[in-house]
């Protein structure tokens, strides 16, 4: 368990994401991610980690992507025909991260758990695919050790410039004891 600072709640570090909360993370990650266009689709928990409050309502959720597929249960047919994939990789890819109160250490306790996800299923790294015009999510990554790799026109026609971020789980701090707490928490 994690404590929230500036709010003083605790906040649970779940995967995959319980049933409870599946529609719940869905409606928050669709809400940025989908930016709210038709109704929030059907996620994979095991695909997912979610930040859960003292209430039991998510605080964050992130997606990922590796070659068994993403978050998305099933891939929209829009996104069959527009959307551009970024070059294909053996690192465990952020299919999203989205949290309800931004700057409450949330968005990192969640990436810090997608790294020991990385790490215990053998993926060199941990990638994220970010607008260039999305400063606020490039200026997270890089504090979080991320370093771009590479850049171009991925994603949806008129995303624009994407830059490719990565992060190497080699230089995840205390890796030895990940396995053990992973066992403890089931991930």
């Amino acid at each position: 368990m994690m404590r929230n600072q500036r709010q003083d709640h605790r906040l649970q570090i779940v995967s995959p994401v319980p049933d409870a909360a599946l529609s719940q993370a869905a409606r928050l990650w669709w809400g940025a991610i989908g930016h709210g266009w038709g109704p929030a689709p059907r996620i994979r928990a095991c695909h997912g980690i979610v930040a859960l409050d003292d209430t039991g309502g998510v605080a964050g959720v992130i997606g990922l992507r590796d070659a068994q597929g993403g978050f998305l249960a099933a891939t929209p047919l829009g996104a069959r025909i527009a959307f551009r994939a970024a070059p294909s990789t053996a690192d465990l890819v952020v299919d999203g991260i989205v949290v309800r109160d931004a700057r409450q250490g949330i968005g990192g306790a969640l990436l810090n758990q997608a790294l020991v996800r990385a790490t215990l299923a053998g993926h060199p790294g941990l990638r994220a695919e970010v607008r260039v015009q999305n400063s606020g999510a490039m200026e997270f990554y890089r504090a979080m050790g991320f370093a771009a790799v590479a850049q171009g026109r991925f994603g949806w026609p008129w995303t624009g410039q994407v830059t490719i971020l990565r992060r190497a789980v080699d230089n995840v701090p205390e890796a030895g004891s990940m396995a053990r707490y992973a066992a403890a928490t089931g991930i």
